[in-house]
């Protein structure tokens, strides 16, 4: 596990977490990425992020 500020570039999570809220595609993926906004809302950029987190989230934001 990870924090964001080890993983991302200064607003690169803003933009992919932007990203996966207007891809999300059912109930779970909306409810992963308000989740994630939250705590990121609450932590910054020292929220720790999991592998699979992380993967969800790209495959969310990429709209795959």
């Amino acid at each position: 596990m990870s924090q964001v500020q080890d993983i991302y570039e200064d607003d690169e999570f803003e933009g992919l977490l932007e990203d996966a809220r207007m891809n999300a595609a059912n109930d779970w993926e909306e409810n992963f990425v308000s989740d994630l906004s939250s705590k990121y809302a609450e932590f910054g950029r020292r929220m720790f992020l999991s592998d699979s987190q992380k993967d969800h989230l790209e495959r969310i934001a990429s709209d795959e």
